[in-house]
């Protein structure tokens, strides 16, 4: 597939916060991409090499940008990306993801194709995981149950594009709150205006399970952030949110040991357990 419409441009938004070690891997995979029109990278009041990373990044690719957002939060950041942001498609995905080589064309070719779908998402999967292995056979067997690919009701931040359009119709609806999940949020905006979600099979990405080492205490009330985008949202919750949640965090309590001694600079595990993780609400 080549880009074959110079009239739709994709632009792409990376929400950061204290990425300076990941981000160049990321957007490695994002420049090379023809497809891919515009590189926005919203920095969040990164505390580390972030902001120099990426202005040094982008002299050598033109495509990137490097724009500025003092409120914390994912939703914040990619409010002032996407509103920044030139192109008729917007994509997001996070400053430790990489993409697979044909995300944009994915993206471009399915909402050219399908003008009645108003967003896209995708699978994501572990790019350094000593259990990733696990998180794809989940995604084998939802597959084989015909559980995958087709309208879905959310979206995966790390993972997920929208058109220009659809965003200005929920702009006003979608909240700017840390304390909630950014993407189900906007999902729920857009299911109430009847707007189509499409998840695709063919549209991969690979984030960091980083988050994973958050203990089971934070990652519980990060769970409830689902609940609260819900609640915030007028919908009611419903006995099956509540199972959702509540297996989600167990899966995640039963591997949190595991991460607590990976070492995933070097890939490798450790005799020495790490710090503990913030749970991630704000990036």
């Amino acid at each position: 597939m080549t880009n074959t419409s110079s009239a739709t441009v994709l632009s792409v938004v990376i929400p950061a916060l204290n990425e300076a070690t990941r981000i160049e891997r990321t957007l490695d995979r994002l420049v090379v991409q023809d497809a891919i029109d515009e590189i926005i990278v919203v920095d969040n009041g990164s505390e580390d090499d972030t902001r120099r990373v990426v202005s040094d990044y982008s002299l050598a690719h033109p495509k990137v940008a490097l724009v500025e957002e003092s409120t914390r939060g994912i939703p914040a950041a990619r409010k002032t990306g996407f509103d920044k942001a030139q192109g008729d498609l917007l994509a997001r995905t996070d400053a430790d993801t990489l993409v697979e080589p044909d995300w944009g064309e994915v993206i471009r070719d399915h909402l050219t194709e399908h003008p009645d779908t108003a967003a896209v998402t995708g699978i994501t999967t572990y790019h350094d995981s000593p259990v990733g292995f696990f998180l794809k056979f989940g995604y084998y067997l939802q597959d084989r149950r015909g559980k995958l690919g087709g309208p879905v009701g959310n979206m995966h931040g790390p993972n997920m594009a929208i058109r220009r359009s659809a965003w200005l119709a929920v702009r006003e609806d979608a909240t700017t709150r840390a304390d909630v999940a950014e993407d189900l949020d906007l999902a729920l905006c857009l299911t109430k205006r009847g707007l189509r979600i499409d998840q695709l099979k063919n549209m991969r990405a690979q984030t960091s399970a980083r988050r994973r080492r958050t203990n089971p205490r934070d990652w519980w009330r990060f769970q409830l952030t689902g609940l609260r985008t819900i609640t915030e949202q007028g919908y009611q919750v419903l006995p099956f949110h509540r199972a959702v949640i509540v297996g989600a965090w167990l899966t995640h309590t039963v591997q949190w040991p595991i991460y607590r001694f990976w070492d995933f600079d070097r890939r490798r595990f450790t005799l020495r357990p790490a710090p503990p993780r913030i749970a991630p609400t704000g990036d």
